[in-house]
């Protein structure tokens, strides 16, 4: 599923929603951080045509949770950040976010929504 893993915006106020699931389903989602990773310069270059990759990279993530949704786990690469999520109350739309550390020491964070649907 590729939606399962969302590019997060640049525009911190961007509106996201991953795939629904339903209260008993174990699911992985993520962001693919590489947009917002890259400089000005790198930005340059990618619309230039060329294949860039961040010079900037995930040091560390982790995703803060509403009451009633549980990760059993996370994992982060240099420009992805994953989680298992389990749980949820049918019905109900909660906002998960996602707050990284750079290697070069920036402090972001995107939210998204994820509803919880009958199976």
């Amino acid at each position: 599923m590729a939606d399962r893993i969302l590019k997060a915006p640049r525009n911190v106020r961007t509106l996201l929603f991953w795939p629904a699931k339903a209260p008993e389903e174990v699911v992985e989602r993520g962001f693919d951080w590489s947009d917002v990773l890259l400089s000005p310069a790198e930005r340059a270059r990618l619309a230039a045509g060329e294949t860039v990759t961040p010079a900037d990279g995930i040091k560390a993530s982790s995703y803060v949770l509403p009451q009633g949704i549980v990760a059993s786990a996370s994992s982060n690469t240099a420009t992805v950040a994953l989680v298992t999520l389990t749980g949820g109350e049918l019905g109900r739309v909660y906002s998960v976010a996602n707050r990284i550390e750079t290697a070069k020491g920036q402090q972001l964070e995107r939210v998204v929504k994820l509803r919880i649907r009958a199976k």
